[in-house]
């Protein structure tokens, strides 16, 4: 699953939205213990999307195998999860815009999650969000700028290594809370 697939996708539903957005809704809902059915996973993302839900059901398969797909990435032992973001032949600016967004859908879906709102956020994690957030609202460099900024490649790449790494975060430490809690409950 890649970001042209998923931009196809909302193109033939004629669907105005972000990829990216819409993976990060779909990871930050996973990490928060948000798991749906179709029917509910089409709701959330009509919702989420502000559209109604033929719209989103317009996406076909695209999404439940994105979901999955989401799923199975987070989830995965291998620590292998990359936020969907567009290739490396895409413009620095378009990519990083793509990055916010993600950031902006994982911190709506994974504040959405009725896990989190049940808990006591750990600091680590707390620490991870504000990231998250300052990400989120990253400022995107003129042509000029770009075509100056010989280091922005690396910057770019160490700014998607780190949301990585913070998700992955987020996610077994909401998982070690809901054992350690579930282990508790009898």
């Amino acid at each position: 699953m890649d970001y042209e697939e998923i931009s196809d996708a909302f193109t033939r539903a004629n669907l105005v939205g972000s990829p990216a957005e819409l993976h990060g809704f779909l990871s930050g809902s996973i990490s928060g213990k948000n798991f749906y059915s179709t029917e509910s996973l089409v709701l959330a993302v009509a919702k989420f999307l502000e559209v109604d839900t033929e719209r989103v059901e317009d996406l076909g398969d695209m999404l439940v195998n994105l979901y999955h797909f989401s799923i199975n990435q987070i989830n995965g032992n291998d620590f292998e999860f990359t936020p969907i973001l567009p290739n490396d032949e895409i413009l620095l600016s378009e990519r990083l815009t793509s990055v916010g967004e993600w950031c902006q859908g994982f911190l709506y879906g994974l504040g959405n999650s009725k896990f989190l709102s049940n808990t006591e956020t750990p600091e680590n994690i707390e620490e991870a969000l504000d990231d998250l957030a300052s990400i989120s609202n990253i400022q995107i460099l003129s042509d000029q700028d770009e075509a100056n900024a010989s280091d922005s490649e690396s910057n770019y790449t160490e700014v998607t290594e780190y949301i990585k790494v913070a998700v992955l975060t987020i996610f077994s430490e909401l998982n070690c809370i809901d054992d350690t809690d579930s282990g508790l409950t009898h």
